[in-house]
């Protein structure tokens, strides 16, 4: 019974290699070996390959010192680290909202037989993540200290108990996802927000992760002594993996004792937490005044709430509003440092650091696109807003106004960050108040073009018309392209006529631009939103 569950689990993971559900059909052999192709690419070569390289820049130095211990612990850190990070929400959504949950429970099908086949699934995944830093650093130890079987065996033991640490940590984390999501009724936002603070946080180890490294081999020796004293936990941890059979064992021991705990929890919650219906509002009637919206604001409130009710959509299509607020934080942290590199190295050209980080703020504007999807997304509703008693340019206003709405003001303070940093003229300084709140409109204007020109209604996974349209990449291409022309025709003859003369034929472009766009949408743009 397990072993006929973990083999649909484990087709369910791989079933868009060899099925393609928008086309309703079975992909073919070569589309099926370039996906997977593809995928050995990303995984060994890549990942695999910056893995091996951190490992090659570990193992000498550290072991050389007789500090090999300390090199496992560190590359058994990353593994777990990355292995927790890929699988924790495959361990909530793997085991918690697996959309045959109400199918299984129904068969007589006993339910820790369905908690094994997921335990074992989530445990495949982990191992595969963990596998892609321990096979470079065994790899990488054996070839440079001479190596028996035994410290082989040991090592490669050691590897399937740091996925097994991981598979703890994912059913721990997920099962504490899982009970908070049952007191929320506002999971797209919960679930965005979990998503940002985790890049932030990645951010944040991978900017400081060469220091600490550098550190850490400069200082290995006063390190390790303290390790050893204040962390005998850890230096069993990486002593397992040099062949200390009494480490592995106790290692062994402990991650066992931890799995047990969480099956035990596991088991005898899972059935309640599976068939929970999460929070719930209490319906009681309370007599009110009914506040009329005009229907410019009733239809920016839908497509608000549109937004909002997608973590997908949110994460994908308004990053920016979390960006452009962080950059301006950066400028008046670092920023006066940029302008004076970019004075020394521009010295002849004045006024590059203004153009520089004007055009800096237009490109991480781009991030903010989804005015570019919002048609697609109507999908089979889009009936609904076309029944509307409203005219169609009002209902591609409200698109145009979301994105205008959560970005400018961002951008705004962003830009005040900058006039701030870079202490420039009046009218230099208002043109870089100016030029990119033009930019945003040119932006929305085109991006909602762009979904009108080329609009995806069939979708059966709202990832296509958000990540995967032919709108949403030529929308960023264009974006991107922009603000790499604004620095290129700077650097290359604008800064003959100065940086105001040069950002008032900008704003000037821009503003063309957009009233002509703004033309076909009210024309053609809305007779093409009729024949969807």
């Amino acid at each position: 019974m397990i072993g006929v569950l973990l083999k649909k689990q484990v087709a369910e993971v791989w079933r868009g290699y060899f099925y393609d559900a928008k086309e309703n059909k079975a992909r073919s052999r070569l589309s099926t070996a370039v996906r997977f192709l593809l995928f050995v690419l990303l995984m060994v070569v890549l990942i695999g390959g910056i893995f091996t390289a951190l490992a090659l820049f570990l193992c000498q130095p550290l072991t050389s010192v007789g500090m090999g211990w300390m090199y496992f612990v560190v590359m058994g850190m990353v593994a777990v680290l990355l292995g927790a990070f890929g699988s924790i929400f495959n361990g909530y959504a793997g085991l918690y909202l697996a959309k045959d949950n109400d199918l299984l429970l129904s068969m007589p099908v006993p339910p820790d037989a369905i908690l094994v086949a997921r335990l074992l699934n989530v445990y495949l995944l982990g191992l595969m993540y963990a596998g892609i830093v321990c096979a470079p650093a065994l790899i990488v130890y054996w070839a440079t200290v001479p190596c028996d079987a035994s410290i082989v065996l040991a090592g490669l033991l050691w590897t399937f108990l740091v996925s097994a640490l991981v598979l703890v940590l994912s059913c721990a984390l997920g099962w504490v996802v899982a009970r908070i999501s049952l007191k929320l009724k506002d999971k797209g936002l919960v679930s965005a927000i979990a998503a940002v603070i985790l890049l932030a946080a990645y951010w944040v180890f991978c900017s400081q992760i060469y220091a600490a490294l550098s550190d850490l081999t400069a200082n290995a020796a006063a390190y390790g002594a303290q390790m050893r004293e204040s962390a005998a936990v850890l230096y069993c941890f990486g002593r397992a993996a040099e062949g200390d059979w009494p480490s592995l064992l106790a290692m062994a021991a402990v991650i066992g004792a931890a799995f047990a705990v969480v099956w035990v929890v596991l088991s005898r919650t899972f059935l309640h937490t599976v068939t929970a219906t999460g929070a719930q509002g209490k319906a009681t009637y309370r007599e009110k005044a009914m506040r009329q919206k005009s229907p410019s604001r009733a239809l920016l409130a839908k497509e608000l709430q549109r937004l909002m009710s997608s973590a997908n959509y949110m994460l994908n299509c308004s990053l920016g509003t979390v960006l452009l607020p962080l950059l301006g934080g950066l400028l008046l942290w670092k920023g006066g440092e940029y302008v004076e590199l970019f004075d020394e190295v521009f010295a002849g050209a004045p006024g590059t650091a203004s153009v520089l980080l004007c055009a800096a703020a237009c490109m991480l504007a781009v991030m903010n696109d989804m005015v570019v999807p919002s048609v697609s997304l109507e999908g089979g509703n889009l009936w609904l807003a076309r029944s509307l008693p409203v005219s169609t340019w009002r209902i591609l206003q409200s698109k145009l106004r979301l994105q205008v709405a959560l970005t400018a003001a961002p951008l705004l303070l962003c830009s005040l960050c900058m006039v701030f940093v870079l202490r420039a003229s009046l009218a230099e300084s208002l043109l870089l108040l100016l030029v990119p709140q033009l930019f945003v409109l040119l932006y929305a204007h085109l991006g909602l073009a762009l979904g009108l020109l080329w609009p995806n209604l069939k979708w059966t996974d709202e990832t296509a018309p958000v990540k995967q349209s032919m709108a949403v990449v030529l929308a960023m291409v264009a974006g991107w392209v922009c603000g790499l022309a604004l620095v290129v025709v700077w650097l290359w003859q604008g800064w003959h006529v100065g940086a105001v003369p040069y950002l008032v034929v900008i704003a000037a472009l821009a503003a063309l631009a957009c009233a002509g766009i703004r033309l076909w949408l009210r024309s053609s743009g809305c007779r093409r939103f009729e024949a969807l």
